[in-house]
């Protein structure tokens, strides 16, 4: 049987407020297979970010068991940022995108801490190549601000990808995005998918998620 990519047991997150605690993602279990696609729906709030951070290793659970790959996630805040660059594509719901840098080389970012060593020449052909794969090759030179909303959320997928990472996280990674740009950019990742990577996705919409292998709807910091 295939190894899972994710493997979540309770993971449980409390925050210190004030003197009471904030119960924001409470006993979520989630497995997910290489090649899988799963989104999860629910309301703003109800923790489906901090879901999203605990899995990929940028927040430590209060409590609860993650296996990536069939391994323990490590506890040391260096090995878990290994991990990170290592295993992960991120996209953020805001894009994360440097303006002061061209759109090659903001889809290089994640070589530069994966793969140090890499020559600057070759950081610019893979990110070019990984820019030809979401159809924005032709603008690999441009400032960010020379591009439209649709195109900087290409370039955060395609430097989410550049790596071949084993499990992508987007955070909303359609929002305010039309109709035809959000499905473009839906096939674009799920055809990650098709190339053996695990896409977790947090979504409000309904026709995003109808794409996804499974959905999972979360309220109050629980699936339901």
């Amino acid at each position: 049987m295939p190894q899972t990519t994710i493997d979540a047991r309770n993971l449980t997150k409390r925050y210190a407020d004030g003197q009471a605690q904030l119960l924001a993602v409470h006993d979520i279990s989630l497995q997910a297979m290489p090649g899988e696609s799963i989104a999860i729906m629910g309301p703003s709030g109800c923790g489906k970010s901090t879901l999203l951070r605990m899995i990929g290793l940028s927040m430590k659970p209060t409590s609860g068991s993650l296996l990536l790959q069939g391994r323990p996630a490590p506890e040391n805040d260096k090995d878990r940022s290994a991990w990170r660059n290592r295993m992960f594509g991120f996209i953020p719901q805001d894009y994360a995108i440097l303006e002061d840098e061209p759109a090659w080389a903001n889809v290089a970012i994640p070589m530069e801490y994966a793969k140090p060593g890499i020559k600057r020449a070759e950081r610019k052909q893979r990110a070019t190549a990984a820019l030809e794969q979401v159809g924005l090759a032709s603008k690999a030179r441009r400032m960010p601000g020379q591009l439209s909303g649709g195109e900087r959320q290409r370039i955060a997928i395609a430097r989410a990808t550049v790596m071949h990472p084993a499990i992508i996280i987007a955070d909303e990674p359609t929002a305010a995005l039309d109709t035809h740009t959000a499905d473009t950019i839906m096939t674009m990742l799920l055809a990650q998918c098709r190339q053996g990577a695990t896409l977790i996705l947090a979504t409000h919409d309904p026709r995003v998620a109808a794409q996804c292998d499974t959905t999972l709807t979360m309220r109050d910091g629980a699936f339901i």
